[in-house]
């Protein structure tokens, strides 16, 4: 969520009375890694934007944030709420991928990122706490939110842990400002943190052995508040939701979301968790109406193990494996935010079209694939989707390079040919225009030269697997000039693509 938050916090109140209507946008996965094939951990994200006043339409950059020192009484701000935090006299290189609006007083939302030492990040997927806890403990107009969370976090931490133990310290202190889900990892860990209120959240260490999709509300069941190493939250969490008269138990034990959450879960986040869990898992028992969609999750065919493609096929699903729903964009519908596309549905429009995954709003899609055997401050592979990933290329980034492509920095707000972000965007717009023209034919060609990707990165991993901090760093320099190269490369291929469509558009006489 953008430039509307702050509203939103405001009149937060106004929406529980439509809880099955009401939904916001980003959507997330994690994958452990004993369930993958070549034993990496796999989580990423989608940054959905549907607000006003260019509902889908919002750039992304991707930039590297160079380690700084400060001097005593130095502040970090955020722009667009007001929190300061102090900054740490020495703090981390870290790469982001920000909002281009950054620095007009709408927020940095820095979004997902590696720093120096291989933490990665990607912060958040808003939830929204229910309304009684909201009584007892109150969001903080000038908390922690997510405009500012990867720029507060990356360059202060080692550690995954460090990163949840950090964020839990501010909440405590000055208040969190919205609800929020958030997943921090390195080498070693993946931790999944639910920030629940004003000043409560949980976190977990996530599993090795399970898999989870989590859009935007709360999905912690039971957690044991005594397993310290597996677990960090508030020392109030059980006391705030008995205050709030919104206890709830589930088989005889205290249950986070449905203490904090809403009673039901929105429609569009039904939609999505139910599409993802049948996804990775089409023999699940799990039905669409279940009241409960349980986070922690593992495959009903033990033998199956996930990859890369799986990721990406996750962010770009629109109901392809559930012929029941269609993706409600293609009859006009938004749920989210653009009033003056949705329209009125009739039941049984209501019954099929969903709200995909993959949907029209996706501006910055990402998956990151960490594997402990390649140097920490690698920190692993970023596979960097900008656009509607329904139409744009995936790229592969390491968390140690030195600086990115050109076409990563345009702060323009509008088409820009030398963008990437705009340029992939253009594209999906000709494909949406014209699907007589071009089908599914774009998206096959990405999944393709992705595949290829994915094996050429493959052979990188082994390349640099075991190398030393000290050999790591000799070889940052070649790390970043492949990447650059790669970058170039591909967008070039996307600009040519882009002027063949357009040609082609021209030549049908549709234009």
């Amino acid at each position: 969520m953008k430039t509307w938050k702050r509203l939103f916090i405001i009149v937060i109140v106004c929406f529980f009375a439509l809880p099955a209507q009401f939904v916001n946008a980003c959507s997330a996965f994690i994958i452990g890694k004993d369930l993958t094939a070549d034993g990496s951990a796999l989580y990423g994200r989608t940054e959905d934007y549907p607000f006003p006043p260019n509902s889908g339409k919002h750039n992304k950059n991707f930039i590297i944030n160079e380690a700084k020192t400060y001097k005593e009484g130095d502040m970090l701000e955020d722009e667009y709420t007001g929190f300061k935090y102090a900054h740490e006299p020495q703090e981390y290189k870290y790469l982001s991928v920000p909002d281009a609006t950054r620095g007009t007083g709408e927020g940095i939302y820095g979004a997902h990122g590696f720093n120096e030492y291989g933490v990665s990040m990607t912060g958040t997927v808003t939830a929204v706490p229910n309304e009684k806890v909201l009584e007892v403990d109150p969001l903080v107009e000038d908390g922690l939110a997510e405009a500012i969370l990867i720029d507060l976090v990356l360059p202060r931490v080692k550690t995954a842990r460090e990163g949840i133990e950090l964020i839990g310290k501010v909440v405590s202190e000055k208040g969190s400002a919205e609800g929020n889900i958030v997943v921090v990892a390195d080498k070693d860990e993946i931790w999944y943190m639910e920030i629940l209120s004003g000043h409560q959240y949980v976190a977990i260490k996530f599993p090795d052995d399970k898999f989870a999709v989590f859009p935007n509300t709360y999905f912690l069941g039971h957690v044991d508040f005594s397993d310290t190493e597996n677990v960090i939250a508030s020392s109030d969490v059980e006391e705030v939701a008995r205050k709030a008269n919104s206890y709830v138990e589930r088989d005889g034990q205290f249950h986070i979301a449905k203490s904090y959450g809403p009673e039901e879960y929105a429609e569009g986040n039904r939609s999505r968790v139910y599409a993802g869990i049948k996804l990775l898992d089409p023999d699940s028992p799990v039905q669409y109406e279940d009241e409960v969609y349980d986070l922690l999750r593992e495959p009903t065919d033990a033998t199956r193990k996930y990859t890369v493609e799986d990721a990406l096929a996750i962010q770009r699903n629109r109901f392809e494996h559930l012929p029941e729903f269609s993706p409600d964009d293609e009859i006009g519908k938004v749920r989210n935010g653009d009033d003056d596309k949705d329209k009125e549905l009739t039941p049984e429009e209501e019954q099929r079209y969903k709200y995909a995954l993959g949907n029209e709003n996706v501006i910055d899609a990402h998956v990151y694939q960490i594997k402990s055997d390649l140097p920490a401050s690698f920190g692993g592979v970023m596979w960097l989707g900008l656009g509607r990933t329904r139409n744009a290329p995936y790229i592969p980034f390491y968390g140690n390079i030195t600086e990115t492509h050109e076409s990563f920095h345009p702060q323009t707000h509008e088409y820009d040919p030398n963008s990437w972000y705009w340029v992939a965007q253009h594209i999906d717009e000709m494909v949406t225009q014209y699907p007589d023209l071009f089908g599914k034919t774009i998206q096959e060609k990405w999944i393709a030269l992705e595949k290829e990707a994915i094996a050429a990165q493959a052979a990188l991993d082994a390349k640099y697997a075991g190398l030393s901090e000290e050999e790591a760093k000799a070889v940052s320099e070649e790390v970043t000039a492949d990447a650059l190269e790669r970058a170039a490369k591909l967008f070039a291929e996307m600009k040519a693509l882009e002027e063949e469509m357009e040609q082609k558009i021209k030549e049908s006489g549709q234009q």
